[in-house]
């Protein structure tokens, strides 16, 4: 049995009720704090039907492919205002999800909410949301509330997260009736993977969390989000033995994070920095200099790139944002191939191309390399890209360059 998902505060209109924490799911007929798995939900839950006698309802959320080729999925409940009036409640949400066929285990889902006093005549209701995440398949969802009256809603539903064939073939790609929670951390860290036998890549990522607009200091969460959620993939890529990772934020000109040959991806560290470096002090001789940005990509290509050479890289990776100065470089950043034997792919993770639809300075920087370049607009882009790479990479990483 997994952990509870990650649900929203519940907004009122004049209060808010308190989670009370997610809790782990207790074998059956066994109590923590205050939450008994009993009977009598196991039975509710294997019944068809729905329950009214708690006033509520249940809207499903279609599931969304997202770039770490994981399906977010959820519910929006609603609670009227009227049925928790009172001096202070509490409510209890139990559910599980299985695959539709029967074929697994069920995997049981739970959260506590502590309800404030509500006035009897307070009108509204209050919204209560939910998310997890999925791999490709059909499920059956068996959802139920309860007060501290006993009285319960009770519904079910069917998801449909089959994604597009392409990913089938994709090794990082999650495996079919995977259930998991959903993690509002975007740095939060992964299982170990199973890598495949025999020669392993060792692949040299160069991450962009430089927003698009200069004038701002950070990506926003949805960008960030993204753009960790596509490392992940990567990270999960069986064939990739070794990481190289150097993250960066272009209009700070700061390397923000970096480390070698590390046999996964430390996303808790890489996290860490990442927010460390939210600072938004720009030092003066940048803003004086209208080549700065030019000058601090020039000498983090010639310091990772040539560099990657003598450390055996297989592939270097850039992935990101497009980099966007108040004047892109006119002319290649670093002018010889011949410096750079390794195939190198640039990830353009760009999900408004009509607000920026022009060539960002990473790839005018990288012309005379010849990288090849995936513009990625959604997570099913995204997959298809990386299945792409990787595919050319399986040529053999001495050959994918030239095809």
């Amino acid at each position: 049995m997994r952990s509870s998902p990650t649900l929203w505060p519940i907004a009122f209109a004049l209060c808010v009720v308190a989670s009370a924490g997610a809790q782990k799911i207790v074998p059956l007929g066994e109590d923590a704090d205050g939450f008994r798995l009993i009977q009598t939900d196991i039975a509710i839950l294997d019944s068809d039907e729905p329950r009214t006698d708690l006033d509520c309802t249940v809207d499903p959320l279609d599931p969304k492919l997202e770039y770490d080729l994981t399906f977010q999925a959820g519910y929006l409940a609603r609670i009227p205002l009227r049925e928790l009036s009172g001096t202070g409640d509490r409510l209890r949400i139990l559910f599980r999800i299985q695959p539709a066929d029967g074929s697994g285990e069920p995997v049981y889902f739970r959260e506590g909410f502590d309800v404030p006093a509500i006035d009897e005549d307070a009108e509204g209701s209050a919204p209560l949301p939910g998310k997890y995440r999925l791999g490709p398949g059909k499920y059956r969802v068996d959802w139920l509330m309860r007060d501290r009256s006993e009285r319960v809603c009770a519904h079910t539903w069917e998801i449909n997260a089959d994604g597009p064939e392409m990913l089938q073939s994709l090794a990082a790609a999650p495996n079919r009736h995977q259930i998991d929670a959903f993690e509002e951390e975007p740095f939060w860290t992964d299982p170990p993977i199973r890598r495949s036998r025999g020669p392993l890549l060792h692949v040299k990522l160069l991450v962009s969390f430089s927003p698009v607009d200069p004038a701002k200091v950070s990506l926003s969460e949805y960008d960030q989000r993204s753009v960790v959620s596509m490392l992940r993939a990567l990270s999960r890529e069986p064939d990739i033995g070794e990481f190289s990772v150097v993250a960066y934020n272009a209009h700070a000109e700061q390397v923000i994070y970096e480390t070698e040959r590390a046999s996964s991806i430390d996303f808790p560290a890489l996290g860490a920095a990442v927010r460390g470096s939210h600072s938004g002090v720009v030092d003066i001789k940048q803003l004086r200099d209208k080549k700065s940005g030019e000058k601090f990509l020039a000498e983090l290509f010639d310091e990772h790139l040539e560099a990657s050479e003598s450390e055996d890289v297989d592939a270097v990776v850039f992935l990101g944002p497009k980099v966007t100065f108040e004047r892109n470089p006119s002319y290649p950043l670093m002018t010889s191939a011949r410096s750079v034997r390794a195939p190198i792919f640039y990830f353009i993770y760009n999900r408004s191309p009509r607000s920026y639809p022009w060539r960002d300075a990473v790839s005018s920087g990288l012309r005379a390399l010849n990288p090849t370049e995936y513009d990625v607009t959604t997570a099913k882009e995204f997959g298809s890209s990386l299945r792409r790479m990787i595919e050319r990479l399986k040529v053999t990483p001495a050959t994918a360059d030239s095809e």
